[in-house]
């Protein structure tokens, strides 16, 4: 989290929520609790409740054990995301979302897609750190542009110093 492409990253998301909630009266922010990103986003809405105290910062993981494989490192800071987060959301626990998967709280891909439809499900806004690949975000992205639910996309370019591009979708 220390690299110069998160610091920039990080400082960008901050302007990005700040954003969200001043001009567009959004208070309720949902993270994945992935590596990377998803942890980025979630401790900058925590560094902007000092500021906005009504705000709710809050974590949809795809799988109880989702730190499983992560380093000790990770683990603490994941692991304190969770106590200082206003809500978790356990998705695999969700009708709506369960799986066929017969591994309750380990690692699948189908848990990590219903997550990220959960989360879509409950927003208004994304904001999404997005290169153009294959993946999660390409997924998360195409099932919101599906759904038209009139979300507003704020998306970021790493590749272009995390340049912002907002688009809307069909209500």
């Amino acid at each position: 989290m220390k690299n110069p492409t998160m610091l920039k990253l990080k400082d960008k998301l901050l302007e990005v929520i700040e954003e969200l909630i001043t001009r567009e009266n959004k208070n309720r922010f949902i993270s994945g609790g992935a590596l990377g990103t998803d942890i980025a986003a979630f401790w900058c809405v925590y560094m902007l409740k000092k500021k906005y105290p009504d705000i709710q910062n809050i974590v949809a993981i795809p799988f109880k054990n989702q730190d499983k494989v992560w380093s000790d490192d990770q683990k603490y800071w994941y692991k304190r995301m969770l106590e200082l987060a206003d809500e978790i959301v356990n998705v695999e626990e969700i009708d709506k979302y369960k799986t066929d998967d017969d591994n309750p709280g380990e690692f699948s891909v189908a848990k990590m897609l219903k997550r990220n439809e959960y989360m879509v499900d409950h927003s208004q806004a994304i904001v999404a750190v997005y290169d153009g690949g294959k993946g999660g975000t390409a997924n998360c992205l195409n099932y919101a542009r599906r759904c038209y639910l009139g979300h507003q996309i704020w998306r970021l370019y790493p590749k272009y110093d995390f340049e912002l591009e907002i688009s809307y979708t069909a209500g």
